[in-house]
């Protein structure tokens, strides 16, 4: 329905033109000979026809008040037609030669600008507050007036008004009330707000309300040429400006909503500056100032000077607002970090300050939505604010981190806390049972401003020992914090300088102990500096996030050793396995880079196996999106430590893996009791009967050896067969079976 009727518009709108055009063409023709008196009407009622036909359109096209609006302008373009059937009737019919129109055509012609005024007048207006709408009542007021004063001044300056012709003063209030049409249309689409889906149709039209006060100015000049008259060269163009206003309504509603912005309005300023120009312009020619017109500039400034105050007001209202914003959480209406950190700070009295976050919020955001998400930080923010009592100051700091401030000493905050979540809490009429981690610091003085740091602190430090957890601070925590920020700093240093080297622990097939596969393992050595162990780096490296940039060298890296083996031994080549952590799994460009070093070496992606734990998939989302898709590049995918993680046996089902590396927990208790053996023979058997590949991890004997393959392991890794070594001695053993370390 809408393109036919957009094309209907653009039809009409090139008629409305030719009929203006027309009626200028015949306007000129007469000028330059002579001419029947009602030579233009006819291109004038083509010009107001095809106005009320647009206006059809536009209402056709239209929902609500938009099409109420179009078909009320319709109405009034009827009676401008009538109108103009009574002028052509009284002048070519009945040869009245009344110009510039008879008192009946002059009613009818205030009779559609009034029309017309009402039908913008009665557009609906988007609900305001008191002051906004004490702000547009003055501003309608200072339009008013100021138009009040010019039109005054207009009538005052006209010899025959003043004469009270009871024809000119017909004449004059039906300028008065064109003119007045105009001021509703720009008052209601630039001061009250109309709707935008009108705003540009009126804002077409708002011309049309000049035509009255220009047919008056020109009637003197006209009236030398009998087929020319105001309302004869006014009529086209108001018809015209119907029909484009109509062509832009239909445009607006057939095409793509834009987005509205909220703009300052201009009008009533230059509704000021046009009364001021025209009051100074009158002083300067008469020397003083009309009673009438010093009354309106009065008026006018007193208006002027309650909206300028209203603004004040109005901005000091926004001002505290935003100062309220600025310091207070919008989602939970907590103060944020900004006024807790500006608080702690002035404080030097006995202070305690926790902090607590929400354990596995983001998973659980994942999970369940943004909107259960935030549902789900407010109720928090409730618990937290209720467990402490209302002499506390209690913020939101971060996503799911919040924060208490106590007067006094309480190192047990961080524990009431833990305590306090674990009931339930009530979102969206369900039940969440959500824990969170807690840190606490106690200082007085000068220690006070520095509490946050340190309660954030233990914070990380009970998160290092898992969830559910709290830590009060320590000095030993500090110096901890020290030495971690240095060991950063070193792996930033030791990656640009190349300090880090990849060592491979083979994976035997048993019982002949041939090498089938190693597992890569970085090891760090500063220059002139002792071996630093992984398990103080790769914490901290995790951390501080340098573990993306770790791992996306390890890959490289061993992707190369890879492809080389491959070159060198084909099929016989030994897998790599690649452990990556749960920062990476998380990091949605772990995919691609894995896929950009296969290809760039060449190397099929049977040859490598990534490493991954129980723990870093056991929420699923994102990281096990992410195991999914390296998956689907041809990869293997190995469940490191497994049977000491989260509900391995779901993993199984939900996990793509392709490989099970059984902890080395349960290869210590082999050649004991039945007892001790049974999960380990369990495990082989799961992996056996879903098509896995079982590796024993942490094999230190032969004993040990033999009994995993009478268990049913194939495949095997420790000690016992070989230390990580680097990739130029796994040459050496690809030939020769590694029975012994």
């Amino acid at each position: 329905m809408t393109r036919p009727s957009l094309r209907t518009a653009n039809l009409l709108a090139v008629w409305a033109a030719a009929w203006a055009l027309a009626a200028l063409a015949l306007g000129v023709v007469g000028v330059l000979r002579p001419v029947p008196s009602w030579l233009i009407w006819p291109a004038t009622v083509g010009g107001i026809g095809t106005a009320i036909a647009a206006c059809r359109v536009a209402s056709a096209v239209g929902e609500g008040p938009v099409r109420l609006l179009w078909r009320r302008f319709s109405i009034a373009c009827s009676l401008l037609l009538a109108g103009v059937g009574t002028q052509i009737v009284s002048q070519v019919i009945l040869g009245n030669a009344l110009k510039p129109m008879s008192p009946i055509t002059a009613a009818l012609f205030a009779a559609a600008a009034g029309y017309a005024m009402l039908a913008v007048f009665r557009l609906p207006t988007a609900r305001r507050t008191w002051r906004a709408a004490l702000a547009t009542f003055l501003d309608v007021a200072i339009v008013g007036v100021a138009a009040a004063v010019v039109l005054t001044h207009f009538l005052r300056r006209t010899p025959d008004f003043a004469a009270g012709s009871p024809m000119t003063t017909t004449l004059m209030v039906t300028v008065v009330v064109i003119a007045s049409s105009t001021i509703v249309m720009v008052l209601k689409v630039s001061v009250t707000g109309t709707a935008a889906a009108v705003a540009p149709a009126l804002w077409a039209l708002a011309p049309a309300g000049l035509l009255g006060p220009a047919a008056w100015v020109l009637q003197p000049v006209l009236d030398h040429w009998p087929h020319l008259s105001g309302a004869v060269v006014t009529a086209p163009i108001a018809g015209l400006l119907f029909t484009l206003a109509a062509w832009v309504q239909t445009r607006t509603v057939t095409s793509e909503p834009r987005p509205t912005r909220r703009r300052i309005s201009l009008v009533p300023y230059i509704a000021v500056g046009v009364a001021l120009v025209m009051l100074i312009t009158v002083t300067l020619h008469t020397g003083f100032l009309p009673p009438d017109l010093a009354g309106g500039s009065v008026a006018l400034t007193v208006l002027v000077m309650i909206r300028q105050l209203a603004a004040l007001l109005d901005n000091a209202v926004l001002l505290d607002r935003m100062e309220d914003q600025v310091h207070h959480d919008d989602l939970t209406g907590l103060p944020n970090r900004r006024l807790f950190t500006t608080t702690l700070a002035e404080r030097t009295a006995p202070t305690t300050v926790a902090v607590c976050d929400l354990d596995g919020f983001a998973a659980l955001n994942d999970q369940l939505g943004d909107d259960t998400g935030d549902a789900l930080l407010r109720a928090a923010a409730v618990r937290v604010t209720a467990v402490t009592g209302g002499a506390v100051v209690v913020a939101r700091l971060l996503g799911d981190e919040f924060g208490v401030l106590m007067p006094g000493i309480d190192a047990e905050l961080a524990e009431t806390l833990v305590d306090a979540f674990r009931t339930p809490l009530r979102v969206d009429d369900r039940d969440l049972l959500v824990t969170v981690t807690s840190g606490v610091a106690t200082g007085a003085g000068k220690a006070v401003p520095d509490l946050l740091r340190r309660a954030e602190l233990a914070l990380q430090a009970a998160k290092y020992t898992g969830a559910d957890r709290a830590r009060e601070h320590s000095g030993a925590l500090d110096a901890t914090a020290q030495h971690h920020a240095e060991l950063a700093a070193g792996l930033r240093r030791g990656l640009e300088r190349g300090e880090f080297k990849l060592l491979y622990q083979p994976i035997v097939e048993l019982p002949s102990g041939s090498v089938a596969g190693v597992e890569a393992l970085i090891r760090w050595q500063p220059n002139d500096q002792p071996v630093i162990s992984p398990a103080e780096f790769i914490p901290v490296a995790e951390h501080s996030g340098l573990i993306i940039d770790l791992g996306a060298w390890i890959i490289e890296t061993a992707c190369a050793d890879a492809a080389a083996w491959q070159l060198r031994y084909g099929a016989a080549g030994p897998r790599v396995n690649i452990n990556v952590s749960a920062r990476q799994l998380l990091d949605p460009v772990l995919p691609g880079m894995v896929a950009d070093a296969l290809h760039r070496h060449g190397l099929t992606p049977d040859r490598i196996t990534i490493e991954i734990t129980e723990t870093a998939v056991f929420a699923g989302g994102a990281a096990l999106e992410t195991v999914r898709e390296l998956r689907e590049l041809g990869v293997g995918v190995a469940l490191d430590d497994f049977g000491t993680g989260h509900s391995s046996l779901t993993l199984l089902r939900t996990c793509p893996v392709t490989t099970l590396k059984v902890d080395k927990s349960f290869i210590d208790d082999l050649n004991g009791t039945a007892e001790q053996e049974a999960i380990a023979s369990s495990l082989s058997t799961i992996a056996s009967t879903l098509g896995l590949r079982a590796v024993a991890e942490g094999v230190e004997t032969q004993d040990q050896a033999d009994r995993l393959h009478a268990l049913g392991y194939r495949y095997a890794q420790g000690f016992h067969f070989s230390r990580p070594i680097p990739a130029v001695d796994i040459d050496a053993l690809l030939n020769t079976p590694v029975l012994t370390a």
